[in-house]
């Protein structure tokens, strides 16, 4: 006898009387917009896509939403919870008074300890309007307070090709507290290909690699791309304080429900997704290795940087000659050359 699967916790804003029957601004999510319309802002281009071809209105960030009023908005707890924060301020600000602001999340994501940091920052505990399956839906009035504090978003600083630069970075988006250790790994690495005409950093995040290539070769160009919009703005932004903007082009893409942003490469510099939320997920790293199948060339390269456990072997050797150029720290660095 199968089981009936959990509930998602976004679910439980569908539960009677947890919305009031008026459009809401929803982020990170769009079950209450279905359910009695709004706005939802959707930063990652998937659920954008879907979201769209449901006939819902969707928006990638705050930029295209608008400074409201609305009378209750929904955010939907994230991992990062400075993702979170940004968007608790961004909707209390857009709340009118007397508005209601809910957050959800499951037990997992610990949902308990946001709504008490919350309840610390707005001055009272939240009203729960639902509590099921693992998670809970925590509700606060609009009142005459600053409201959530926005999260501080530094610079991170990149070293490769002997130069030093500073990137944009916006909570929520990959690397953005500062270069993790397997994209250093992979910079390590730049100095010894032949140089690229054309590049492709397929979930480039914050550009870290497409960028730091086209600052090691001035005659190459590339094209970042991201799922998650808030990456692309970063990137995008990055470019142009480097002077590369001309030589880049940045886009915002979703490799599993769409084709790859250009037609071919020389060069693939990849430090792929291995997380959706909280479990560990392969299914977009492969969508991505399939996008380089089609776009790289014969004698191109692709140069991908991973955790040491995770079974990226099998995909890649289908692409071409495959070796393994570094194993340090817990990651390894893969080289195909097809």
């Amino acid at each position: 006898m199968s089981r009936r699967p959990r509930p998602s916790p976004a679910e439980l804003v569908a539960d009677p009387g947890v919305l009031a029957p008026r459009p809401l601004l929803e982020v990170f999510g769009a079950e209450g917009v279905a359910t009695v319309g709004g706005v939802a802002v959707l930063p990652d281009r998937g659920g954008w896509r879907r979201a769209c071809g449901a006939g819902l209105v969707a928006r990638p960030w705050w930029s295209e939403v608008g400074s409201g009023p609305f009378s209750q908005g929904v955010v939907h707890l994230q991992k990062g919870r400075a993702a979170t924060w940004q968007a608790l301020a961004e909707v209390w600000r857009r709340l009118e008074p007397g508005g209601r602001l809910l957050l959800v999340g499951g037990n997992d994501l610990g949902v308990k300890s946001a709504a008490q940091r919350l309840a610390r920052e707005l001055g009272g505990p939240g009203e729960v309007v639902a509590n099921r399956a693992h998670a809970r839906v925590a509700c606060w009035r609009r009142d005459d307070r600053p409201g959530p504090a926005l999260p501080a978003t530094p610079a991170v600083e990149v070293v490769a090709g002997g130069r030093v630069f500073e990137l944009p970075s916006a909570p929520g988006v990959f690397s953005a507290d500062g270069l993790d250790p397997g994209t250093g790994l992979l910079l390590e690495h730049l100095a010894a290909l032949d140089p690229p005409r054309r590049i492709f950093d397929p979930g480039c995040g914050i550009g870290v690699l497409g960028l730091a290539a086209l600052g090691c070769w001035p005659d190459a160009t590339a094209v970042l791309a991201d799922i998650d919009w808030r990456a692309t703005a970063c990137a995008r932004a990055g470019a142009a304080g480097l002077g590369v903007e001309n030589r880049c082009e940045v886009v915002w893409w979703d490799a599993a429900g769409e084709p790859p942003p250009l037609a071919s490469c020389d060069l693939v510099l990849l430090n792929p997704p291995f997380h959706s939320g909280v479990p560990v997920d392969l299914q977009p790293a492969r969508a991505i290795f399939r996008a380089i199948s089609q776009v790289l060339e014969p004698g191109g390269r692709a140069l991908v940087v991973a955790n040491r456990t995770l079974p990226w072997e099998g995909d890649l050797a289908a692409i071409g000659e495959l070796c393994r150029l570094a194993d340090r720290d817990g990651y390894k660095v893969l080289e195909v050359a097809r």
